[in-house]
Parts: C-alpha cells; structure tokens; sequence
C-alpha cells in the first residue's frame, strides 16, 4: 500500500511517499519539503493543490492521510491550516485518492509511544524505522511519522 503523509502548512508543506507492504516492511518512496511563499492567500491555496496534485501523479498514492489540526494553535492559524487542509483533501478528491486523518498526538505515539514526544523525537524515530542516514527537515519528518502511523494502525485493525 502506497501512503502519501501531508504534513499541512501555509508556509511550508511537509510530504513523504511510504509503501508499506502488510508484512512490516516500510520503504520511504520520496519525500520533502514544498514551500508556498504566497502572501495571496488564495494564489498560497493553488499552489499546494498544484503541488499536492504533482505527487499524486507521480506516485499514485492509495491513500493520502493528513496531519489532523491540533487545538493549541491561535485561532487564525487555525483557520489558514484548516484552508490549506481543504486544498490537500479537495486535490485528493479531484484526483480519486481516499482520505484519511491522523492528529499529531497519534502520530507521536505510533512512532515514539510518547503522545507528546517532541519533533525531533519523532524525526529521530522516522530516521531510524526507514533506515534513512542523512537530515531531513522536520515538516518532512512529521509527514513520513503520519504515513507510518496510518499504516501501524492498519495493521492493528487487521
């Protein structure tokens, strides 16, 4: 099963590509970083449909599944993740890719058994897993820890 993790944001959308073979096999596809740099908010909007929309293409995702927004967050960043949250889910219909969201917490915990672990816990677990040597950026690493515990949960629900 192919799984495309979305880490959201205005500024910089975190993304990785896992396949995940059922037999506790995880191998990390692709992944990065894509930044928005619009200070239009709906010209920031088209590009992470467009960019949301060149990965699906690319890797024909089975699932996309999105960081879940959390509630600590001021109310105005919440409400611009929730819009580029639309964007990503909007861009997954239109392109016929099923849906799924993760909340941070649940993440963490999947990746670290810790719900608060901080994120350079997590990417140090993501590193690990996936065997990967060099840095990557930690919107990267949140999205990856978000397609490994969508697929840990698939598991523990077969």
């Amino acid at each position: 099963m192919i799984v495309l993790g979305i880490d959201p944001g205005t500024q910089i959308l975190g993304w990785g590509v896992v396949d995940g073979d059922g037999k506790n096999r995880l191998r990390l596809i692709e992944s990065g970083i894509y930044r928005v740099g619009s200070r239009k908010p709906a010209s920031g909007l088209a590009k992470i449909y467009d960019a949301v929309s060149e990965i699906i293409e690319k890797h024909s995702p089975n699932i996309l599944v999105v960081e879940s927004p959390f509630y600590g967050l001021n109310v105005k960043t919440l409400i611009r993740l929730g819009e580029a949250r639309g964007a990503i889910l909007l861009c997954a219909y239109h392109n016929n890719v099923s849906i799924e969201s993760i909340s941070p917490a649940e993440a963490k915990l999947a990746l670290t058994g810790n719900g608060n672990a901080t994120k350079n816990q997590v990417a140090y677990m993501v590193k690990n897993i996936l065997n990967i040597k060099e840095d990557i950026p930690l919107d990267t690493s949140d999205a990856i820890a978000i397609a490994i515990a969508y697929l840990h949960r698939q598991k523990i629900s077969a």
